[in-house]
């Protein structure tokens, strides 16, 4: 018989997005429309689709690939995305000397005697943010289920705070916070075939798992009601931050304002000087108005861990999935051109040297970042992050005393103006003159030029002929307008200083310029520290060998100028 070696969960990891519909979404996948009319733009089809029966088995079908709704009939509630983890092994065949992957299914667990009563489950899920803030774990809350692996019934996950006898809880037990429900799936000794006999069969006796998210609620204490918002972003050049007007909007619903008033979270003063406000903020409707202090509510968003055990010979084998809650997907065939797969493929996979074996593979994956790239910028309004990009240049350059460097970049309000010190390509024919200022020149019929402008050259770099083309006449150009990556710690300096010129292949976070905001791609966009966005280190490298490899390792765009 084969022996089993460990178990694993998949996915390892995923994304539940909030929704206070009763039907969680259907399953799609994005793909590339090649209709005549379609220009190669990113669509999302309909998927194979699990569906929770009331046994707390699941049932699979293909749902109607023309149609994919988003909110349920009658109420308009967004549905949630309810992701299901697989149990999976990993089993060594002994006469073989081999190993193998498979699922964990009512099958197997009969080859390896043992039962679902060998199993066990427990999900924990948990929201730190106001935690982060003040410091005191008492204004963080969590909610843990524990589940058989014969128990099929729904449990809800009902978040509190944990405390000691001298801290306050944020959440109080007998009022907790709804954080979603866990379900171990029933499986079933049967097959569905949902695509057809002759499409790939649907196992409905592997091991299944479901979280599914909240609804996307706020809470908040007692007094937490009506109050203003400002007009506009505080910062250098627009309204104080501790102005009093704007629209009065309600920020709890009567019925959530349960939290503990007295707790460090309704106490917190963003950007008081006392503490760094960690990023990103502000986690708290109101705030940036008046005294700047928090309204002490919180969201019901969380991180989590589900965690399975198995039993067998007197031996524990353990897996471990993460899922993660946030907000819908309300661009949902627009993929980002960095995410967390690219996060985990930077940190596990490794540089590429682009040949002539792998160029096609690599021109592929060079093709989808161009073509994520130009459905990010289609949701920007890049007129309004340039506005807040210079802003904040203004701030840091006035207490770094740190100015602009020769061959770099304007970061200025020249910034992707004609009179930027590296002047851009397109812009200028595109859009009306565009002075020095960091706001936009714009006329009553073209509001957001700089938006427009981008979008429209963007567009074009998703077909491959016309991006084969640029690349290989405007080389130099392309690799002095992306933005490098922060490099890892064995390219930095030991000890560098501050106001040195920038390293032109990776940046530092402890070089003022390197982190100031220019218009290198993708220009003006922020990273999770706040700092100018780039592409990850590998997707860089990627790109940069991808334009010598097609120009013979020597750049054909020879010297910068506009095209």
């Amino acid at each position: 018989m084969d022996q089993l070696c460990e178990i694993f969960f998949l996915p390892p990891m995923a994304v539940a997005r909030l929704g206070a519909g009763e039907t969680p979404l259907d399953s799609f996948e994005w793909v590339q429309d090649l209709d005549a009319h379609g220009n190669n733009k990113t669509v999302i089809r309909a998927n194979v689709t699990l569906k929770e029966e009331k046994d707390g088995s699941v049932s699979a079908f293909k749902p109607d690939a023309r149609k994919i709704q988003f909110r349920d009939e009658g109420t308009d509630n967004l549905r949630p995305v309810a992701p299901f983890f697989e149990l999976w092994a990993l089993m060594h065949d002994g006469e073989a000397d081999r190993s193998y992957e498979t699922p964990v299914t009512l099958q197997l667990l009969k080859e390896l005697g043992i039962s679902l009563k060998n199993i066990s489950y427990a999900v924990t899920v948990g929201n730190n943010k106001a935690e982060r803030r003040t410091g005191d774990a008492a204004c963080s809350f969590r909610a843990r289920v524990e589940a058989a692996g014969d128990d099929h019934a729904r449990h809800a996950l009902n978040g509190f705070s944990p405390h000691t006898s001298k801290q306050q809880p944020m959440v109080y037990p007998d009022k907790p916070i709804p954080m979603g429900h866990f379900r171990v799936v029933r499986p079933v000794d049967k097959v569905a075939y949902p695509e057809g006999e002759d499409k790939e069969p649907v196992d409905l006796g592997v091991l299944r798992v479901r979280f599914t998210p909240p609804k996307g609620e706020v809470y908040g204490p007692p007094d937490v009601d009506y109050a203003p918002a400002t007009l506009a972003v505080p910062g250098y050049l627009n309204d104080p931050p501790a102005a009093e007007y704007g629209r009065i909007h309600e920020i709890v619903r009567p019925e959530n304002r349960i939290l503990n008033p007295d707790t460090p979270w309704s106490e917190w003063i963003m950007m008081s000087g006392l503490s760094d406000d960690p990023e990103p903020h502000d986690s708290y409707d109101g705030a940036r108005v008046g005294n700047n202090q928090a309204w002490g509510i919180a969201d019901d968003t969380s991180d989590g861990i589900i965690k399975a055990t198995l039993t067998l010979a007197g031996e524990r084998y353990t897996a471990q999935a993460r899922v993660m809650t946030g907000p819908p997907d309300f661009a949902p065939d627009k993929r980002p051109f960095y995410s967390l797969a690219t996060d985990l493929d930077d940190r596990d996979l490794p540089l590429v040297e682009v040949n002539n074996d792998n160029f096609e593979a690599v021109k592929d994956e060079v093709m989808d970042i161009f073509r994520r790239a130009f459905e990010t910028n289609s949701l920007v309004n890049l007129d309004d992050i340039r506005a807040q990009g210079l802003a904040d240049n203004a701030g840091l350059q006035a207490t770094s005393g740190v100015g602009e460097f020769e061959g770099m970049w304007s970061t200025d309000a020249r910034s992707m103006t004609e009179t930027d010190a590296i002047k851009p390509s397109k812009i200028t024919e595109l859009i009306r003159p565009q002075p020095e200022s960091i706001y936009s020149n714009s006329v009553p019929n073209d509001r957001l030029p700089y938006t427009v402008a981008t979008t429209f050259v963007h567009e074009q770099m998703i077909d491959e002929a016309i991006m084969i083309d640029f690349l290989k006449r405007r080389g130099t150009y392309v690799k002095k307008l992306l933005r490098p990556p922060f490099g890892v710690l064995s390219d930095l300096e030991e000890d560098p200083d501050p106001d040195a010129h920038p390293n032109d292949a990776h940046r530092d976070p402890r070089i003022v310029r390197d982190l100031l905001h220019d218009a290198r791609m993708p220009p003006y966009m922020r990273d999770s520290n706040y700092f100018p966005l780039s592409l990850s280190r590998r997707q860089y490298h990627l790109v940069v060998q991808f334009i010598d490899h097609l120009n013979g390792t020597t750049d054909a765009g020879g010297e910068l100028q506009d095209d």
